[in-house]
C-alpha cells in the first residue's frame, strides 16, 4: 500500500512539474525568438574571440568589461569602414551615372535614341516593343514608363527604409549581446554546465568544433570577396570598362554583403557594357560575372569549411545554401553552426554511446577524445588479473 501511494504521489508531483516546464519553455520561445538567430551569430563571434578577451582581461588586471570594450569596438571598426568606403564608392559612381544620363534624357536626345538609334541597334526588339506600345512616340512611351517606375520606386523605397530600420535595430542587438557573452561567457557557460548531460571532454569538444566552424566561415567572408574582385579585374580590363581598378575594389566590397554579393558590382557594369560599349561584351561579362566571379563563392567557401572544421565539401556547401535559404543573411553563420552541432552530437553518440573505434588499418575519421579509454577485451582483462 504505500509502495502503491509513493508511486501515486510521484505521479502527481511530476505531471504538473514537467507541465509547468513545457509551458515555461513555450512561453520563452514565444518571448525570446525574435532574437535567436542574432544570439547565434553573437555567439560564434564570442566564441572565436573567446581567446583574445581572456588574454586582454589578463593584460588590464583582471577587467573583463574593458577587454570585451575593446574588442566590440574592433569589431565595429571592421565592420563599419568597409561599408563606408562601399557607400562612398557607391555615390560617386552614382554621381557620375547621373552626370552621364541627363543629357540623354533631353526630349531630341530621346527621341533620336527613339526612332533611330535602337531601331538600327536592335529592329527585332523595338518592333516588339512597338507592338506592345501600339507605335506610340518616345515621350509617351517614356511617361508612361516612368510612371509605372515612380510607382515601384515608391514601395521599394518604403521597404528599404522599413528594413533599415530594423536592419540598425538587429545590429544594435548584436553589439549589445556581443558585449556580455563576451563579458561574462565563463558566468554563462558554468551556469548552463549545471543542468548539461555532457562532460567536460564533449564540451571541450563541442566548443572547438563550434570555434573552427565559426573561424572557417569568417575566413571566407574575408577570402572570397578578394578573389572575386582579382578574377572581375581582368575581365573588366579586357573588356575595355572604365577604371577598372576601381570597379574591381566595388566587387570586393560588394561580395561582403549577405545575399546580394559581387552581382552589385558587375551587373551594372555589364548593362553599361550591353547598352553604351557593345552587346558582345555585355553578354560576355554577364556570363563570365555569373559562372566565374559569383561561381567562384560556391566553390572557395566549402573548401575553407572543409580545411577548417573538417567538414565535407558537400555538407559544408549544403549548409551555407540551406542557411541563407532558412535565416536569410544570418544563415551564412546559422547553417554551417547547424551542421557542427549536428556532426558533434554524431561524434559524442558514435565515440561515447557506442564506444566505437576505428580497427588497425581502417580510415579512421576523427580520433575519440582520450579521456574515454576503450575498453578492454575480456581476454586482457583476465590475463592482467592473473599478472596481478
Amino acid at each position: 500500500m504505500s509502495v502503491r501511494s509513493g508511486l501515486l504521489g510521484n505521479w502527481r508531483v511530476s505531471v504538473p512539474l514537467v507541465f509547468c516546464l513545457v509551458l515555461t519553455l513555450l512561453l520563452a520561445f514565444v518571448v525570446f525568438h525574435y532574437f535567436f538567430l542574432t544570439f547565434t551569430v553573437a555567439v560564434s563571434l564570442a566564441l572565436m574571440l573567446g581567446p583574445a578577451h581572456r588574454r586582454l582581461t589578463a593584460r588590464f588586471g583582471g577587467r573583463a568589461g574593458l577587454s570585451a570594450s575593446v574588442l566590440v569596438v574592433v569589431c565595429l571598426v571592421a565592420l563599419l569602414v568597409p561599408l563606408y568606403l562601399y557607400a562612398t564608392l557607391l555615390v560617386q559612381q552614382a554621381v557620375d551615372v547621373v552626370t552621364w544620363v541627363r543629357p540623354r534624357l533631353e526630349p531630341v536626345e530621346i527621341e533620336k535614341l527613339w526612332s533611330r538609334t535602337l531601331p538600327q541597334r536592335y529592329p527585332l526588339v523595338m518592333a516588339w516593343i512597338r507592338q506592345l506600345t501600339g507605335g506610340a512616340s518616345a515621350m509617351a512611351s517614356l511617361s508612361a514608363g516612368l510612371s509605372q517606375l515612380a510607382s515601384s520606386a515608391n514601395h521599394l523605397v518604403q521597404d528599404a527604409l522599413t528594413g533599415l530600420v530594423a536592419l540598425f535595430l538587429d545590429f544594435g542587438l548584436f553589439v549589445m549581446m556581443l558585449f556580455f557573452l563576451l563579458r561574462d561567457g565563463e558566468l554563462l557557460r558554468e551556469s548552463l554546465r549545471g543542468i548539461s548531460p555532457l562532460t567536460r571532454g564533449q564540451e571541450t569538444e563541442l566548443l572547438t568544433h563550434l570555434t573552427r566552424t565559426v573561424k572557417g566561415v569568417l575566413m571566407s567572408m574575408i577570402v572570397v570577396p578578394v578573389v572575386q574582385g582579382a578574377l572581375a579585374f581582368p575581365a573588366f580590363w579586357m573588356l575595355g570598362v572604365p577604371k577598372p581598378h576601381l570597379w574591381s575594389l566595388m566587387v570586393v566590397f560588394a561580395a561582403v554583403i549577405p545575399v546580394l554579393g559581387s552581382p552589385l558590382a558587375w551587373v551594372p557594369v555589364a548593362l553599361y557594357l550591353f547598352f553604351s560599349v557593345s552587346a558582345t561584351k555585355g553578354i560576355i561579362l554577364f556570363v563570365y560575372g555569373s559562372l566565374v566571379i559569383s561561381g567562384i563563392d560556391n566553390l572557395i567557401k566549402p573548401i575553407i569549411l572543409r580545411n577548417a572544421a573538417q567538414i565535407h565539401t558537400m555538407l559544408a556547401f549544403l549548409s551555407i545554401l540551406g542557411g541563407v535559404y532558412a535565416f536569410g543573411p544570418k544563415g551564412l553563420i546559422a547553417g554551417p553552426m547547424v551542421l557542427s552541432l549536428v556532426l558533434s552530437a554524431y561524434r559524442i553518440y558514435r565515440y561515447d554511446v557506442l564506444r566505437w573505434r576505428a580497427l588497425p588499418g581502417s580510415l579512421a575519421e576523427v580520433q575519440p577524445p582520450p579521456e574515454t579509454p576503450p575498453p578492454r577485451a575480456p581476454e586482457a582483462v583476465l590475463v592482467a588479473e592473473g599478472e596481478a
